[in-house]
This record gives C-alpha cells, sequence and structure tokens, in this order.
C-alpha cells in the first residue's frame, strides 16, 4: 500500500529525532584539500560574516524521508544563519572603513540582496543611510600623500589613461588600491571637483537600485532622482557645473514632486531642493550668470525661450516666477526704482553695484529668499553628494 504525504512527514520527523542523537560525521579529506585550493583567494575581512548559500535539493523533488529530513534541517540552518545576519546587517556596515577591502562591500551587497525582501521600510531606510556613509568611509583618505602625485594619478584616471609607475610610488598604499579598483573598472571612479581638485566616487545608480524595488513609489522616486542628479558635480566655487536646461529640468521635477507627495519621503528635503533649484534659476550664482549684469537679457537666447515656455506652462509657482522675470526685464530703470525701491548700499556700507541692484530688486518682485538666509542654515542638509540627504556638518 502507497504511503500517504503525512506517513512520510511522521517518517520523516522520526528519522530527524533519530538522526539528532547521532555524532556529526567525520569531514572527508577532501573537504580539507579543497579549503587549501581555496586558502590564497580574496575573503571579506574575518568581522564581515557571509550569507548562508548552501545547495539544498528543493523540496519537491526529494524522493525519501531521510531526503525529506535533510531538506527541512538544510532549510531551518540556512533560514535561522541568514535572520541572524541581517539582525546584525546595521552593525556590519558600521564596520567598513578606509582599511576595508572591496571584497567586504561585496559581502554586503549580497547580504542586503537576502535580507531587504523580508526586512521593513524603516530598516530599509536605516540601512539605506548607512549603506551610503559606508562608501563615504571607504573611499575616504585621511593619510598624507605626495599632492603633485596623487593629482597625476587622478586626472590619469579620470580620462582612462595608464599610471605611471613613478608616481603610483609616490602615493600611499590606500590610494594605490583604490586607484586598482578604478583601473578594474569595479565600481570605484574618479569625480572632478573643480579646481583641480578630485575625489573617489562610485555608482549611485548602482546603490539606488539595489533598495528601489523595496521602496514605495515616492521613496523610489526620490532617491533615483539624487543618484541620477549627484552622479556628478552640481557646483564648485560658487560656479554651477550643470547647464541651464538641467536647473530648470530639476526645479520643474521638485516642484512636481512636491505636488504628487504632499505628505511624502523626505517631503522637506524636498521642499529645500525646489527652493535651492528654483532660486539658482532666476538668479543663477556669483559665478554663473544667465543674462546681462542689469538683467535685460539672457546671454543665450535658448534660455529666453525656456523661460518663455515656463511662463506659458500649466499654472504653478515656476510659471508665474518666469512671467514675473519676463515683466520685470521689460521695466525701465526708473520704473524698476519707483515699483521696488533699492537702497544705495548694502548691510556692509557698500555701494551696490548694477547687479546687485538688480539682484535685489528682483527678489522684491518675484518674492523669492535666498535658500542661505541666515535663520535657514540650522536646517539646511547637502543633498548633493549621494541618494540620502545628510546634516551639513557631517557631510
Amino acid at each position: 500500500m502507497p504511503k500517504t504525504p503525512l506517513a512520510l512527514m511522521i517518517a520523516a520527523s522520526l528519522l530527524f529525532a533519530t538522526s539528532a542523537c547521532q555524532p556529526p560525521p567525520a569531514k572527508p579529506a577532501s573537504d580539507k584539500l579543497e579549503v587549501a585550493n581555496n586558502s590564497d583567494k580574496p575573503k571579506p575581512s574575518a568581522a564581515i560574516q557571509t550569507i548562508d548559500e548552501t545547495k539544498t535539493e528543493p523540496l519537491v523533488e526529494v524522493k525519501t524521508p531521510k531526503a525529506l529530513t535533510k531538506a527541512f534541517v538544510a532549510l531551518s540552518e540556512t533560514k535561522l544563519t541568514n535572520e541572524l545576519i541581517c539582525t546584525k546587517l546595521n552593525d556590519t556596515m558600521q564596520q567598513i572603513d578606509n582599511k576595508s577591502k572591496f571584497e567586504d562591500i561585496h559581502t554586503i551587497q549580497r547580504q542586503l540582496e537576502v535580507c531587504l525582501p523580508t526586512t521593513g521600510n524603516s530598516e530599509i531606510l536605516q540601512w539605506l543611510a548607512e549603506y551610503q556613509a559606508l562608501y563615504g568611509r571607504f573611499l575616504s583618505i585621511n593619510q598624507p600623500v605626495n599632492e603633485q602625485s596623487f593629482y597625476t594619478l587622478m586626472n590619469l584616471a579620470e580620462r582612462g589613461e595608464k599610471f605611471p609607475l613613478a608616481a603610483l610610488k609616490k602615493v600611499t598604499p590606500r590610494i594605490r588600491y583604490l586607484i586598482s579598483l578604478v583601473e578594474s573598472n569595479a565600481d570605484v571612479n574618479v569625480l572632478y571637483l573643480g579646481k583641480g581638485d578630485y575625489t573617489f566616487h562610485h555608482d549611485l545608480k548602482a546603490m539606488a537600485d539595489l533598495f528601489t524595488p523595496y521602496l514605495p513609489k515616492d521613496q523610489s522616486a526620490f532617491i533615483q532622482r539624487l543618484a541620477t542628479d549627484n552622479q556628478s558635480v552640481f557646483w564648485h566655487d560658487a560656479t554651477i557645473a550643470v547647464p541651464f536646461d538641467q536647473v530648470l529640468e530639476r526645479a520643474i521635477f521638485w516642484q512636481d514632486y512636491i505636488q504628487r507627495y504632499p505628505n511624502g519621503y523626505a517631503i522637506e528635503d524636498a521642499k529645500s531642493l525646489f527652493a535651492i533649484y528654483r532660486y539658482l534659476l532666476f538668479f543663477g550664482s556669483e559665478n554663473t550668470q544667465w543674462t546681462d549684469d542689469e538683467l535685460r537679457e539672457f546671454r543665450d537666447p535658448a534660455q529666453q525661450q525656456a523661460i518663455n515656455q515656463l511662463a506659458q506652462s500649466a499654472n504653478s509657482q515656476l510659471a508665474q516666477d518666469a512671467q514675473g522675470l519676463i515683466d520685470f526685464m521689460a521695466l525701465s530703470a526708473s520704473q524698476r526704482q519707483k515699483k521696488y525701491p533699492a537702497p544705495s548700499k548694502n548691510d556692509n556700507g557698500d555701494k551696490l553695484d548694477k547687479r546687485q541692484k538688480a539682484k535685489y530688486q528682483l527678489a522684491a518682485a518675484l518674492q523669492i529668499a535666498s535658500p542661505w538666509q541666515s535663520d535657514h542654515k540650522s536646517d539646511y542638509k547637502n543633498c548633493f553628494t549621494g541618494i540620502v540627504c545628510v546634516d551639513s556638518s557631517t557631510s
């Protein structure tokens, strides 16, 4: 008479109870040989625990009660091991520093792939922030360097050229290691910061892609946007490093994000980003000006056309601002002074030049305050280097 599934389960349980009392079998000699052969392979740091990837026979394929018992035991052990690793994942990520190896990060990536699908949202966001922070520590350089050799190597790395041996010998072992990661196309690259300065960077899009499948739409949209925008430098030395059309597109994105997700993820950071891009769109920066000094015309006709189109778009804050700018540019000097009176001197007692006076009056016309005013500084976060905004004091 064929055994029913229930009978098989009972038999499996009896076998498990019997086998639990038996001593573990000795490891065959071949296992020792396997360990010896793998001893020279790169390994994660001792403190970084690896996910158990033991292959077991699928339950649907087992054919005997003994095999069924073994499968159940293996699955239970794997699940318990992985759950333990997931509970320690935050601590594990905090162990990564500028002495770690890239294999340690690979191990954490594998752990995240296992842990993310079964983890709650608040813990995922905590892991995301810690994962960003670990890359910052991993890529940091706090040892003295030969500046000339360092900049020579970073310049060559950015251009994808070969590195001279003489320059490599003059930098620290850690820099040589990071340079080797750049050379081997690992998730490390060189980012030009401006004014001859460089830093090591990594693929923000890959970081976002690891987490966003397990996040709601508002969080995913926010993080993916930062990953795209912050892959390169936005500004340096009071100079906007991206073209006008990108500043416009980013301002529109954050305006739409705030409207679509009024109570969404990091909404205050989104509002801050909108305020920054909105201000820079209409006022430029100290070293980046879209118009002439008196705010009469744009230096690039394409920018004037973009502002005209924005003014004619659906009713929004940016559309109102664009129309306000167009109207302001059409006013004569006397009309501006009558409608938006400007002082002859600034707060320091210095005389306002043409540009300063025009910007003062435009700010009054558009009612746009600088996002860096002193009463907002304590709330300012850095949203221009990673996929999570961080306090400026810690970035």
